[in-house]
Order: structure tokens, then sequence, then C-alpha cells
């Protein structure tokens, strides 16, 4: 059970986890595939897992930014976040089919590798700003 100072920690380090795992899966995987068509059905990942990224994403995400703007009281990594969370959002509506794309493969792994970026940035800024703070305190 993670202490409550170590919550934020942990959730950054998620979040992390989370958006390069996301990365890897949009950019990886297809190359991949490419390389080796045989595996292509083997490989591939349920439909559910964009939404359960998402999902998981959200609330590290909400948990870590909130901790960091408590300590170091700057905005970038928020808005970071909150704009990679919104590309991740607008990815599952265009992997779901939910919006009239002429090519909606294409812009799903556009706009989820988007998102992963800035989500990864902001919890890697948000990680270091934090441990400023806290370093200073000592």
């Amino acid at each position: 059970m993670c202490l409550p100072a170590a919550r934020p920690r942990f959730a950054d380090l998620l979040g992390i986890t989370l958006s390069l795992t996301c990365l890897v899966h949009c950019l990886a995987l297809p190359l991949l595939i490419l390389l080796a068509p045989a595996l292509g059905t083997w490989i591939a990942m349920p439909e559910w897992v964009h939404a359960a990224i998402l999902m998981l994403a959200l609330p590290a995400a909400t948990l870590a930014m909130k901790d960091g703007w408590r300590r170091h009281g700057r905005a970038l990594p928020a808005l970071l976040a909150a704009t990679g969370v919104g590309f991740l959002a607008v990815g599952v509506a265009a992997h779901e089919g939910w919006m009239a794309l002429a090519d909606p493969e294409t812009a799903d792994r556009l706009l989820t590798s988007t998102g992963a970026v800035a989500l990864v940035t902001a919890h890697l800024i948000n990680w270091r700003w934090r441990h400023d703070y806290l370093k200073h305190l000592r």
C-alpha cells in the first residue's frame, strides 16, 4: 500500500509507464506488423485496450498534476497533461469510428501518439519540478 506522500510519485510513474506503453503500442506494434505480417493476428490487441489506457491515464494524471500544482505551483505540467489526455480521448473516438474520418487508423495513431508524448512530457516535468521543490525543503 502506498503512503499518502508516495501516491503522487506513484501516479507520475504510472502515468509515464502508461504513456510509454501507449506510444510503443501505437508506433512499434504497427512496425512489427509491417515487418512480420504473419504475426499481425497473433499480436493484435483487444478493442478495449485504447479505452482502458485512457481510463487509467486520466486519474493518474489528475492525481500527479494536482499534487505537482500544490508543491511547485506551475501550470505547464497540468496543461500538457490535459492536452495529452484530450488527444488520447480523440484518438479513442477515431479508433472506435465515432468520427467521420477518411483514414481513422492513421488518425488514431497520430492522435494517440501525440497524446502519449504530451503525457510523458507532463509527467517528467512534474516529477522533476516536484523533486526540485522537495530538495529545496531539505
